[in-house]
C-alpha cells in the first residue's frame, strides 16, 4: 500500500523525498542566501534578522517540524525585543524561505501561510504632521552656514537624503532649472557606495529648481566648485563630482549630521522628543526626512494632482499605464515649477517658468519671499 501511494504521489506530483524535508532550517539557510539579490542595506537587514531573530528560534529545527503554530507563537514573542513595524522584516526572511522550499519540493505547505502580524501602533496626529516652513527655516538659522544650501534644496525639491548627498554636478542643469535624479548614495554598516537607480524606475526622474534653490545652489558652487564629469557607480566615489560634501570637503554620513540636526531643531525650539513604547529609544521630531514630507504638504496646498506629487518625489506609479498617458501629456517639473513660483496648478505644459524670484511656501510660510538665511 505504501508504495501504491509513493507511486500516486509522483504520479501527481506531490511526493516528498522525506531525506531533503529533513534538512535543518539552517542548512537550507546556507542553500538559499547565496541566491539572494537585492540592495546592500536590504541585505544587511534581512541578515541582521536572520541572526538574531530567525535562526535562534528555528535554525536547528528540520523543516518539516516546523508547524503553523510555532510560527504563529514566535511571531507574538517577536513584540517586545522588536516594534510592530520590524517584525514583518524578520517574518519575511521564515515566510521567504519556506516559500522557496515549497517550490524546491521539501515542503507541500509553507506553514507561515495565514499568519497575522501585530498592527503598527498609530503615532499621535501632531506627531505625524510635517513640520512648516517657517520651521524649516527656524532650524536652518541654528544650523552651521555650510549646511545651509543643503536644506534649502530639501526643502525646494523633496529629495531623499541618499539622493541630496550623492547629487552629482553633471545632474545640476542651473538654466533650466531642473535635476535629473539619478543615482543615490547608500550609507551601510559604515561603508559609503554608489547604488544606481532603480529600485524601481520610479527613482529615475527630473525635479524642478524653484529660484530660491537655483540662488543656494549657485552660491554654494561657486564657493565649493564640484567637476561636472560624469562617472558611472562602478568606477567608485569620485567625491570631487558631489554637488554637496561635509564642512571638511568630505562625504556626507547620515550618522554624523544626525547629531548636529538634532542640535539645530532642539536650538530652534521646535523639537518633541518622544520615547518607542516598545523599543524605549528616544527619537526626535522633526527628522530629516520630515522635510520631504513638508515639500509633499506644499505641492498638494497648491492643488498639485496626486500623481505629479508622485512622480516628482519618486513613489511607486499607480499604473503603469495610467503614468505613461498622464507623462506623455505634460511637462511634470516645469509644471510643477509654475505652481511652485506661480502658485498655479499644473493643469496646462508649461514649456518654461520664467517668474521673479518670489517663493510661496506650504503651511505655516513667512511670505512671499525668503533669502538665504546666514548666507
Amino acid at each position: 500500500d505504501h508504495l501504491v501511494e509513493v507511486r500516486s504521489a509522483k504520479n501527481h506530483g506531490t511526493y516528498l523525498d522525506p531525506k531533503r524535508s529533513r534538512i535543518t532550517l539552517t542548512s537550507w539557510h546556507a542553500k538559499w542566501w547565496p541566491n539572494q539579490r537585492a540592495a546592500r542595506n536590504t541585505l544587511n537587514r534581512d541578515e541582521r534578522m536572520w541572526r538574531l531573530h530567525v535562526e535562534p528560534a528555528f535554525g536547528s529545527w528540520p523543516l518539516t517540524d516546523i508547524t503553523w503554530l510555532d510560527v504563529d507563537r514566535w511571531v507574538k514573542s517577536l513584540l517586545g525585543p522588536l516594534d510592530a513595524a520590524s517584525i514583518p522584516a524578520a517574518f519575511q526572511i521564515l515566510d521567504r524561505l519556506m516559500t522557496a522550499a515549497v517550490l524546491d519540493k521539501r515542503l507541500l505547505n509553507n506553514p507561515c501561510d495565514g499568519i497575522k502580524l501585530p498592527r503598527r501602533r498609530k503615532k499621535h496626529p501632531e506627531d505625524r504632521k510635517p513640520p512648516t516652513y517657517a520651521q524649516l527655516d527656524l532650524i536652518r538659522a541654528e544650523l552651521p552656514r555650510h549646511h545651509h544650501p543643503l536644506i534649502i534644496v530639501a526643502q525646494e525639491t523633496g529629495l531623499r537624503w541618499g539622493e541630496l548627498v550623492g547629487l552629482r554636478r553633471c545632474c545640476v542643469d542651473l538654466e533650466a532649472a531642473r535635476i535629473q535624479v539619478r543615482e543615490v548614495l547608500e550609507d551601510s554598516k559604515g561603508h559609503l557606495a554608489r547604488k544606481e537607480y532603480p529600485k524601481s524606475d520610479a527613482g529615475l526622474r527630473t525635479v524642478p529648481l524653484t529660484p530660491l534653490a537655483v540662488e543656494a545652489l549657485e552660491g554654494h558652487l561657486a564657493a565649493h566648485p564640484a567637476q561636472g564629469t560624469r562617472s558611472a557607480p562602478q568606477e567608485g566615489m569620485r567625491p570631487e563630482e558631489l554637488v554637496f560634501r561635509g564642512p571638511r570637503s568630505a562625504t556626507y554620513r547620515q550618522a554624523n549630521f544626525y547629531t548636529t540636526w538634532v542640535g539645530a531643531i532642539q536650538r530652534a525650539g521646535v523639537a518633541r522628543k518622544t520615547v518607542n513604547a516598545t523599543t524605549r529609544r528616544t527619537e526626535w521630531w522633526p527628522r530629516f526626512h520630515s522635510i520631504r514630507h513638508a515639500y509633499a504638504s506644499r505641492l498638494h496646498a497648491l492643488g498639485v494632482p496626486e500623481v505629479v506629487v508622485q512622480e516628482i518625489l519618486g513613489h511607486e506609479r499607480g499604473g503603469s499605464v495610467t503614468w505613461l498617458y498622464t507623462h506623455a501629456a505634460m511637462d511634470t517639473a516645469g509644471q510643477v515649477l509654475a505652481a511652485l513660483t506661480q502658485g498655479r496648478p499644473p493643469l496646462a505644459v508649461v514649456e518654461s517658468a520664467s517668474s521673479p524670484h518670489t517663493h510661496r511656501g506650504g503651511p505655516g510660510s513667512t511670505g512671499p519671499k525668503r533669502g538665504l538665511v546666514s548666507a
